[in-house]
């Protein structure tokens, strides 16, 4: 008996959605938007064109998946890879604490319109993936212990598409544990100089995932206790756990508490760039002498504790990087992709500030943390005045959330250069009412891009 995978293939196999109250619905479609968004601005991202470069047509057309803002199709664990490349590219999705869940999504979107799921389907299967990992975030800290996101993404990913294809108990079962064993990536991926594989990383977990269904559902059996039995995630690394338990009460749902990005770098980095906006109304950066950043472990941890943060040498490296992140803010008045070129991180006007920041853990911002997200900046000029900004909750907190119009404004931005205004609004209502849709399909095919580079594709969908 393995009391954790139990609970996770009763979730995927009987939620459905006349079970989710309302917070969970607007939670769903607003994260499946983001996602969408943050995909189609990613749409020629280097690890999607690779992707695309390896992917093969499926068996059989059953096993087929789509390729967000394409019309083409290939072998679904290809698609869904493909996909979760193109969402997490721009570090622009959404994120829990110690990972981004929407990464998960790239497995449902390659599956979701080849079965013809309605956007109640698609909803409700999202809620199971983010409900999975987040509760495996809460409680495992895989993070903590030098263990990756891509557990947590492909365990939710696996769950969510056992919901979204209607899959029995027994199936769902199965592709949980296969799923479970075999996917416990290391976080090297994002430790030091980070490479393009931060962006892959999670996306090779969904692929895995579906690929682990798909095993399932032709008859594969899985392990039966991946959990907490013997040589289980409990035993070997995590150490006991108790998750949250799953119900239907509008407070049994945490997927509200992922937070949506309003700027394009790491989440621990939002408040920065607030406090950085904040800091530039009160002192110029020619002006500064030093600036002490004070932060919780996590922001410290990922952004701001190797010597890689302070000499970024890839964009991977750079939208991780508390310096640059603080020294580019400060002088332009916010952060976009302009950021993230070469000739913008290695600038050496900008690395010489870079060497005046430093930063340290407060402890009552790590003991409020994750429910309150806390930083303070102070900045001294070279006169010794003291200037100083302190950001609690930045846009996008679930106790401080994006808004329906920034969520939208955010969509258009980032979907605009790809469809056109006219085809992007179109593609915003579509997607804000896709609970209404029977299919998705059409939702979909709203999103495809009409440069879309032609020979790339294995199959046409009918």
């Amino acid at each position: 008996m393995d009391p954790i995978l139990n609970s996770f293939a009763d979730f995927a196999s009987r939620l459905s959605y006349r079970d989710l109250p309302p917070n969970a619905v607007k939670a769903g479609k607003e994260r499946l938007l983001d996602a969408l968004g943050c995909a189609l601005g990613a749409y020629d991202c280097d690890t999607a064109e690779i992707g695309r470069s390896l992917a093969g047509p499926a068996a059989r057309q059953e096993l087929a998946g789509r390729i967000l803002g394409s019309s083409d199709l290939a072998a679904a664990d290809a698609a869904a890879f493909i996909n979760s490349c193109m969402i997490r590219d721009l570090d622009f999705n959404d994120t829990y604490p110690g990972g981004h869940p929407s990464d998960s999504l790239g497995g449902l979107f390659a599956v979701a319109p080849q079965i013809g799921a309605s956007g109640q389907r698609l909803i409700t299967a999202t809620v199971v993936a983010y409900e999975i990992f987040i509760r495996l975030q809460m409680k495992a800290q895989l993070r903590e212990r030098g263990w990756d996101q891509g557990f947590g993404i492909s365990v939710g990913a696996a769950a969510g598409l056992a919901n979204l294809m209607g899959l029995s108990r027994a199936v769902a079962q199965h592709a949980i544990g296969i799923t479970a064993v075999a996917n416990m990536p290391m976080r090297a991926s994002r430790a030091g100089q980070l490479s393009m594989w931060k962006g892959a990383a999670t996306a090779y977990a969904v692929r895995n995932a579906v690929f682990g269904v798909q095993l399932a559902a032709a008859g594969m059996t899985g392990p039966e206790a991946p959990f907490t039995g013997r040589h289980g995630l409990t035993e070997l690394i995590s150490g006991p756990i108790e998750l949250p338990p799953f119900g239907t009460a509008p407070d049994d749902f945490f997927i509200a508490r992922a937070k949506i990005k309003y700027w394009p770098v790491v989440y621990n980095m939002q408040a920065l760039v607030w406090a950085a906006i904040e800091l530039r109304k009160q002192v110029s950066a020619e002006q500064i002498a030093s600036v002490n950043v004070e932060t919780y472990w996590s922001a410290w941890h990922e952004s701001g504790s190797e010597p890689a943060k302070w000499d970024p040498r890839t964009r991977e490296t750079a939208d991780h990087s508390l310096p640059y992140i603080f020294a580019w803010t400060l002088r332009h008045g916010l952060i976009d992709q302009r950021a993230f070129v070469p000739e913008s991180y290695l600038d050496p006007s900008i690395r010489s500030f870079m060497n005046r920041v430093t930063v340290r853990i407060n402890d009552e911002f790590e003991k409020d943390f994750p429910r309150v997200v806390r930083m303070r900046v102070t900045a001294t000029d070279h006169s010794g005045k003291s200037y100083q900004a302190y950001i609690v909750n930045p846009l996008g907190h679930e106790d401080n959330p994006v808004s329906a119009a920034e969520l939208a404004t955010k969509f258009m931005r980032l979907c605009e250069p790809r469809l056109g205004e006219a085809r992007a609004a179109s593609a915003l209502k579509q997607w804000q009412n896709i609970d209404e849709m029977t299919d998705v399909k059409p939702a979909f095919d709203a999103i495809v891009v009409e440069a879309e580079s032609k020979g790339r594709a294995v199959a046409r969908h009918g």
